[in-house]
C-alpha cells in the first residue's frame, strides 16, 4: 500500500495543466499511466511510455522517492506538413513515495515494447522469518512473524502454514 502523498494532487494538478496548456518551452510534461501491484516480494509499478526510446529514460531512486522520466520526441522534418497532431510529445515524468520497507538500492527495470516494468523488492528488515519457539529446551515448532507490521498484535504461522493467535 501507498503511502499518503499531500503533494501528488498538486503535481497531478500541474501535469493535467500542462497537458492542457502546453509549457512555454513548447514541450509539454505528460503524465504516463502506471499500475502498482504488490506481493510477498514487493513492489511492481508498470508504465506505459509509448514512441519512448530506453536510452531517453531516467530512473532515479532517493529518500523513499522513486522518479521516472522519459522524453517522447516529435521528428519534425523540413518539407512536411503537420496536418494533425494529437499524440502528447514532450517530458513524461512521475514521481512515486515509496514506504520504507522496500528497498530502493535493489530496484530492477525492464523495458519491453513501449512499457516499463519496475520491481522494488522488499527490505531485508521486513522479509518475514521463521523463528523457533522453545519451551522447556524442546522445540515446540517454528512460527512467522511478519517483521514489516508495527509493534503490538502481530499475525504469526505454524510450520503448516495455519494462523496462531497470539
Amino acid at each position: 500500500m501507498m503511502r499518503f502523498d499531500p503533494f501528488r494532487d498538486i503535481e497531478e494538478l500541474t501535469q493535467r495543466m500542462d497537458r492542457a496548456f502546453g509549457q512555454g518551452n513548447g514541450t509539454a510534461r505528460l503524465s504516463p499511466p502506471v499500475d502498482v501491484h504488490e506481493d510477498e516480494s514487493g513492489l511492481e509499478l508498470t508504465l506505459d511510455l509509448p514512441g519512448v526510446q530506453p536510452q531517453d529514460i531516467q530512473i532515479e531512486a532517493e529518500s523513499q522517492t522513486l522518479t521516472v522520466q522519459a522524453e517522447r520526441k516529435y521528428d519534425r522534418s523540413e518539407g512536411r506538413t503537420a496536418h494533425r497532431v494529437e499524440r502528447a510529445y514532450g517530458t513524461l515524468i512521475r514521481t512515486f513515495s515509496v514506504p520504507p520497507k522496500y528497498d530502493l538500492g535493489k530496484v530492477e527495470a525492464n523495458f519491453d515494447h513501449g512499457t516499463l516494468t519496475l520491481r522494488v523488492p522488499r527490505s531485508e528488515a521486513a522479509q518475514k522469518r521463521s523463528i523457533s519457539v522453545r519451551s522447556g529446551g524442546q522445540d515446540t515448532g517454528s512460527r512467522t512473524l511478519d517483521a514489516g507490521k508495527s509493534s503490538g498484535t502481530q499475525d504469526s504461522k505454524d510450520k503448516d502454514g495455519k494462523k496462531v493467535n497470539q
